[in-house]
């Protein structure tokens, strides 16, 4: 991998939109395989996802 490839990919600044987007992504899967186990954990769980996203964009907005 070239250097400067990886350090884009470290720019947290601005990646921080794709990872908030992952971690959405991580919840709603999470939620699934827990709302089999206990339903109001699983929807608990999956309720923050939306924070997240929005969260995740007004982080993004201060930074730039």
């Amino acid at each position: 991998m070239n250097t400067l490839h990886i350090r884009q990919l470290l720019n947290i600044r601005e990646n921080i939109d794709k990872i908030g987007f992952a971690l959405a992504t991580a919840s709603i899967v999470g939620s699934i395989y827990t709302y089999t186990q206990d339903e109001n954990l699983g929807i608990f769980i999956g309720l923050w996802a939306s924070a997240i996203l929005i969260g995740s964009k007004r982080i993004h907005d201060w930074m730039n």
